[in-house]
């Protein structure tokens, strides 16, 4: 990475603290592109040259946050999938409940899909498996969510086994 793309990757991790920070005291709404800017200690160039508006810091800083979760796993078929995916939003979870409660329940759905949803080159039947998987997946979380992730991820893969419906009849 040259000194350029440095400079503008402090400026794009200054702009998503910024915000998430922000977001603690304040409603996303109520958020100003300048209150982000003089919190991040940037210009509003820097913010536009980067955003399209506060949506996308949020959706870029999950799609990283995706990504660098799982470069562990590429190639590999060992693990428990379910079990991954919970303790990643359960490791992350203060971020997912503020933007649950910020009203943005709308983005993690989004960053959900683009993680292992439909893609636009897919089949017809493949597409709407991924579909139905992504918001399974979703679905799935958003209601652990609800519920304070009052359990592990652990006690969650162990209560799903317990669950009759799971179980062949």
């Amino acid at each position: 990475m040259n000194k350029k793309q440095e400079a503008n990757a402090i400026v794009i991790e200054s702009i998503t603290q910024a915000l998430l920070e922000l977001m603690k005291v304040k409603d996303f709404s109520s958020i100003t592109v300048t209150d982000l800017t003089k919190r991040a200690g940037v210009g509003r160039v820097s913010f536009y040259r980067n955003f399209e508006s506060k949506e996308d810091v949020i959706r870029k800083h999950l799609a990283a946050l995706l990504e660098e979760w799982l470069k562990p796993y590429e190639g590999r078929t060992d693990y428990n999938w379910s079990e991954v995916i919970l303790e990643y939003y359960f490791k992350n979870k203060d971020l997912y409940i503020m933007l649950y409660r910020q009203g943005l329940a709308h983005i993690s759905l989004q960053s959900v899909k683009d993680a292992c949803g439909p893609k636009p080159e897919q089949p017809n039947a493949l597409a709407y498996v991924t579909a139905f998987i992504a918001y399974g997946i979703y679905g799935w979380l958003e209601e652990w969510f609800k519920r304070g992730l009052q359990e592990t991820p652990k006690e969650m893969i162990e209560m799903f086994k317990q669950e009759s419906i799971f179980h062949s009849q």
